[in-house]
């Protein structure tokens, strides 16, 4: 096939692949992972932010695209040249990860030649999809082999692409791409505001993970200016298994820290603040308790420190995970402005325990 063909087809399905009956537009800015491309989408019809995807050609001669859309689906894409296919036909999938238990998914026709196959946010199945080195479909009696190594910097391209569209538009479009930190060891339960152990969990589904609640933390924290910093801003220690985020008032870091045995929130909480209190030469103070948010546990942790550097003063707080272990949300005040202030006190701080169990949904 022509490189101008194979260009114009992953173009027409990276802007149609989670569009039903409306057409859509793109790409705005761009994601470039090795043959990976795409970008952002909207809907032709209202202009609105739609999905970003990336899509590559294998050279079995299928396309295989990854998407999510502004609700933060997950939606496979096959293209095949050969497929001659109809609207509503059932299309059977068997979908393997590095080898092992099949998935059975039913995709969606969505073109003469294209099937989508959605992958629930929660799923087993992204889950695997995250993690996995390679990939088999055996469909129309086919079996299609996918490299799936380059996924590590592909999704998280692709979360960071929907959480800059969404919060800044599509002016903020630009190079979606981000550096994802290489895979270290498992560490122990929790790191500091100020000094995070460095060798902690890296994978690439916990950075993903992370750099989404993340997101939805300062969005629901409703501060000033606030954003998630690139992989290139985050320091070493924390980009290897979280995402930083910095506003106008203040900053702080989200972790995903794996389930462990006899480990409890409150012992996150007494870990981090531990960690702060090696770090402070000057007067030190902490505290750490759990608080009942409409129905659900908060476990919080707080310290504060001045010395010769200043006045700093942080406040975390400790969500369990569905899938096990907790989610630690952090706060750190350098205390220099007004506005800096603000975020220390109990209102704010009643938001910020809130934001942490909105952040991570039903």
């Amino acid at each position: 096939m022509a490189i101008w063909r194979v260009k114009a087809v992953l173009a027409a399905a990276l802007a149609s692949l989670v569009a039903t009956s409306a057409a859509a537009r793109g790409p705005y800015g761009s994601i470039n992972v090795g043959a990976w491309q795409g970008g952002a989408y909207t809907n032709d019809q209202t202009g609105a932010f739609s999905h970003c995807a990336a899509g590559a050609k294998y050279n079995s001669g299928i396309f295989f695209i990854v998407g999510v859309d502004s609700a933060m689906g997950w939606t496979l894409g096959f293209i095949h040249p050969e497929w001659t296919l109809s609207n509503g036909q059932v299309f059977q999938v068997a979908l393997t990860f590095d080898g092992g238990t099949p998935f059975n998914v039913q995709g969606a026709v969505t073109g003469n030649s294209m099937v989508r196959v959605p992958m629930p946010l929660n799923s087993a199945l992204i889950n695997q999809f995250r993690k996995a080195k390679s990939m088999t479909a055996y469909t129309q009696g086919r079996l299609f082999q996918f490299d799936l190594k380059q996924t590590s910097v592909l999704l998280p391209a692709l979360v960071n692409c929907v959480h800059t569209v969404q919060k800044s538009g599509l002016n903020s479009a630009g190079d979606f791409t981000v550096n994802v930190a290489p895979r270290h060891a498992a560490a122990g339960p929790a790191g500091s505001s100020l000094k995070p152990d460095s060798g902690a969990p890296s994978s690439a589904e916990l950075q993903i993970e992370a750099i989404e609640l993340a997101s939805n933390f300062i969005m629901k924290s409703a501060l000033h200016g606030a954003k998630v910093l690139s992989r290139a801003e985050t320091p070493q220690e924390i980009a290897a298994y979280g995402a930083a985020w910095r506003s106008e008032e203040a900053s702080g870091f989200v972790r995903i820290v794996p389930a462990q045995p006899n480990i409890k929130g409150l012992d996150v909480a007494a870990a981090v603040v531990g960690n702060d209190a090696k770090g402070c030469k000057g007067k030190f103070a902490s505290a750490r308790k759990s608080e009942l948010v409409d129905s659900d546990v908060v476990f919080q942790g707080f310290s504060s420190c001045e010395d010769s550097d200043g006045a700093w003063l942080a406040n975390y707080f400790i969500v369990p995970r569905k899938r096990g272990g907790f989610i630690l949300f952090s706060v750190l005040s350098n205390m220099k402005s007004e506005q800096a202030r603000n975020v220390t006190k109990e209102e704010k701080i009643g938001d910020f325990r809130k934001a942490a169990l909105v952040a991570t949904g039903p």
